[in-house]
C-alpha cells in the first residue's frame, strides 16, 4: 500500500507517537509510507531520522493544487489524519481521487458534531479511535459512521529486569500539571516509606517548583528527579510499582504501555485510556484522579505485600503481550487499511 500519514502537530505528544511508531511499522512490513506535517516540528524531523519519506508543511491550504498534484503523482492509496486540521486537509487533498479518507482520534477534547462535522464525517471511510472512550464519542456523534477500536501498541522492552527487592516507584512523564507529580507526592508523604525516581523532562521553573514542593513534605531523600533519561527500560527496571497519576488527558499513555512491558504493575488514575491499560487489581489499580489517599493506599499495598507486586507485574506484562504489543497494533491497522481499499494487506 501507498500511505499518507498526516500529523501536523508543532510538538513531540502521544497522538504524533501514536502516528510515528504505526508508520515506521509500516514501513518495516514493506509499505510505502510518506508523513506530511508541519514545517521544522519534531514529529517531522523525527519521521526523517526513521527513513519515512517526510514532506514539510507551511500553508498548506495555499499549497493545496499543489499538495493534490503531489498525491496523484505518487499514487496514494490512503490517507491517515490524526488531527482535526490534518482530517480537513486529507479530505481536501482526496477529493476527485480514490484516495480513501481514514481519521484516527486520540484526542481528549469532545469530536464537533456541527453541519461541517458531520458533512467531514461522510466523506471518511473510517474513523479509528484509540480508546473506548473515543469509539463510544464516535459512535454517538457520527452514527452509520464505521468506527474501530485499534489501541497504541510500542516495541518491546529489550531485556527483561527482575524487580528490586525494595519498595522504589517510578512515576515517568514530562512535568507538567496534568501529569500529577503534585498529588503523588503527597501519596509519598502518607506511606512515609519506600523511594521514588521521577523521570521525564520539563521547565526548570516548574521542576523548581516540585522541588520545593517535595521538600515541604519532608521527600527530600526519598524522591530524585532525573530529568529527561534518554535510555528509558535500565531506569524503569530499577523500579518495582510504576505510576501514571495524570488528572486529564491519556488519549494514550506511552508511559503505562512501557511500565506494562518492562514487566511492572501500573497504579493509575481512571482517565483517557488507562481503564482500557490497567485491569483494576488485576496488573495494577485505578484510583480516582487527584485524590491523594486513595492512591497511596493503592500503593500501600505493594509495601504490606511485597509479592503483590511480582503477582500483578506478571500479570501487567502478559496483558502487553496480548493486547498492546507492536505487532496487534499494525496488524489490525493493516487489517482495516486492506478492507477499505478492498484487499487484502500486502
Amino acid at each position: 500500500m501507498i500511505i499518507l500519514q498526516l500529523e501536523d502537530e508543532p510538538w513531540d505528544s502521544g497522538i504524533a507517537h501514536y502516528a510515528l511508531t504505526l508508520s515506521i511499522e509500516l514501513k518495516r512490513r514493506g509499505h510505502e509510507v510518506h508523513f506530511w506535517g508541519r514545517e521544522g516540528s519534531a514529529p517531522l524531523a523525527e519521521a526523517g531520522r526513521a527513513g519515512l519519506k517526510p514532506r514539510g508543511l507551511r500553508r498548506p491550504w495555499l499549497e493545496l493544487p499543489a499538495l493534490r498534484r503531489e498525491l496523484r503523482r505518487l499514487r496514494v492509496s490512503l490517507i491517515n489524519a490524526h488531527t482535526g486540521s490534518g482530517h480537513a486537509l486529507a479530505a481536501a487533498l482526496a477529493a476527485g481521487t480514490a484516495a480513501a479518507v481514514v481519521r484516527t482520534r486520540g484526542d481528549v477534547r469532545p469530536a464537533a458534531r456541527h453541519f461541517l462535522a458531520r458533512a467531514l464525517a461522510r466523506r471518511t471511510r473510517a474513523f479509528i479511535a484509540a480508546n473506548s472512550r473515543i469509539q463510544q464519542e464516535l459512535r454517538l456523534g457520527f452514527p452509520g459512521s464505521r468506527v474501530e477500536l485499534v489501541f497504541q501498541g510500542i516495541a518491546d522492552a529489550p531485556r527483561r529486569t527482575p524487580l528490586p527487592e525494595s519498595p522504589v516507584f517510578g512515576i515517568l512523564g514530562r512535568l507538567d500539571a496534568v501529569k500529577g507529580h503534585e498529588v503523588v507526592m503527597e501519596a509519598a508523604a502518607r506511606l512515609k516509606t519506600g523511594r521514588w525516581l521521577a523521570m521525564g523532562k520539563g521547565d526548570p521553573a516548574r521542576r523548581a517548583s516540585l522541588e520545593r514542593h517535595a521538600r515541604r513534605l519532608g521527600l527530600d531523600d526519598a524522591w530524585q528527579f532525573m530529568g529527561f533519561v534518554d535510555d528509558i527500560w535500565p531506569r524503569l527496571g530499577q523500579c518495582r510499582v510504576g505510576v501514571v497519576a495524570s488528572l486529564g488527558s491519556e488519549a494514550v499513555s506511552r508511559a503505562a504501555l512501557e511500565w506494562m512491558a518492562a514487566g511492572r504493575p501500573v497504579v493509575a488514575s481512571g482517565v483517557g485510556c488507562l481503564p482500557d491499560l490497567v485491569e483494576d487489581g488485576k496488573t495494577g489499580f485505578l484510583v480516582p484522579p487527584g485524590d491523594a489517599q486513595a492512591l497511596a493506599a493503592a500503593l500501600a499495598g505493594f509495601i504490606s505485600e511485597p509479592a503483590l507486586a511480582d503477582r500483578l507485574g506478571a500479570a501487567a506484562r502478559e496483558r502487553f503481550e496480548k493486547r498492546f504489543c507492536l505487532a496487534r497494533f499494525a496488524d489490525e491497522t493493516e487489517r482495516i487499511y486492506g478492507e477499505l481499499l478492498g484487499r487484502l494487506p500486502s
